[in-house]
């Protein structure tokens, strides 16, 4: 599994599931696919500073900024050459270069800092048909269908993630980030609540991750009761710990993956989304 983060946003996970595939990178967000939003109201990142994209099953970057390096560093491993500002002459396509190694940092000015991790092995996912779940698994809410659709548009697909927040926002057409996570807060709140087996899935994958990653402990039951939160503000806490945290999966993966398998959302309701296609081309710098 091929994923990229911005640690800014560390549950806006962008997965990399076909080859040729490509997100660009900076602080337009009306241009680009991962917003860095750190650098929104500056001008020290470019518009677009450059994009990822997927080639022969690994990652390559492309500096798409005529003013300014971006970085490639592994963890504990010395910074690589930095790729550098592409001219500005109209040719060069800017310079580029395959994103080394399982986990890899790309940065540039304004707080731009991606996390991006090249799975070998990509995370086990439970595939059981469900028939052993004897609890009532509600109906997807009329009001949230386009959200629900947008969610699981991957997954139809043959990806292994679910959308992120940013792609939801704009394939359901829901107005803003903030919105789009309190909907599918909302929608993900009562498989969580009535479905006992996805829950304790939801709770040993976290747990695991804690563990692997060396993440804090949320504490996600109160009094016996779960509850599926909005994802707090984390801008305080410790970049390490951003970094660690954009490398787990989204708290709605379960959720979606079940919403699939017992086909409550199927290629039948992504008629609902806007269609791409009546939208203009966006500019690659």
């Amino acid at each position: 599994m091929l994923t990229v983060a911005y640690t800014g946003e560390p549950d806006e996970l962008f997965e990399f599931d076909e080859e040729g595939k490509g997100r660009l990178f900076g602080r337009d967000d009306a241009a680009c696919d991962i917003v860095i939003w750190s650098a929104i109201n500056g001008t020290e990142l470019s518009r677009v500073a450059g994009r990822i994209w997927r080639t022969e099953g690994e990652l390559w970057l492309r500096n798409l900024s005529t003013r300014h390096d971006l970085h490639l560093s592994q963890p504990g491993l010395p910074e690589e050459a930095p790729l550098p500002p592409r001219r500005d002459d109209g040719r060069d396509p800017g310079p580029a270069r395959s994103i080394p190694g399982d986990v890899a940092y790309v940065r540039g000015p304004g707080g731009c800092e991606l996390v991006v991790h090249q799975r070998r092995a990509s995370f086990e996912t439970d595939r059981r048909d469900d028939a052993d779940m004897t609890s009532h698994v509600p109906p997807v809410p009329e009001h949230l269908r386009a959200v629900a659709a947008a969610l699981c548009a991957p997954l139809l697909s043959g990806s292994q993630l679910p959308a992120a927040y940013s792609e939801i926002m704009k394939n359901a057409d829901t107005g803003s980030l903030k919105r789009t996570r309190t909907l599918v807060a909302e929608l993900c709140a009562p498989y969580v609540a009535e479905v006992p087996h996805l829950r304790e899935r939801i709770i040993a994958r976290q747990e695991r991750e804690e563990r692997e990653l060396e993440l804090p402990a949320e504490a996600r039951l109160r009094g016996g009761v779960w509850t599926y939160e909005q994802t707090e503000d984390r801008s305080a806490e410790p970049e390490e710990i951003r970094r660690r945290r954009a490398l787990a999966l989204p708290d709605y993966y379960e959720v979606a993956h079940l919403l699939v398998r017992r086909r409550l959302v199927a290629g039948s309701d992504l008629r609902q989304l806007r269609d791409p296609r009546s939208e203009p081309p966006r500019p690659e710098a």
